[in-house]
């Protein structure tokens, strides 16, 4: 049973990985400092763009 995988990198969706970060960091971030995850929700829409610019920029080249 020797399979090897052999991963794709060029397919990683960079706005599902700035979504996914984006709302841990801020979650954890607003968490700390306000003691409520009210700010979550813009830590998401800044990782979704900023995921976005990327992908963009990935397809270009």
């Amino acid at each position: 049973m020797d399979k090897k995988i052999n991963y794709d990198y060029s397919k990683i969706s960079f706005a599902g990985l700035g979504l996914i970060f984006g709302t841990a960091i801020a979650a954890a971030l607003s968490l700390i400092i306000t003691g409520n995850v009210i700010w979550a929700g813009v830590g998401t829409g800044v990782g979704l763009v900023v995921g976005a610019a990327i992908d963009g920029m990935k397809k270009r080249k």
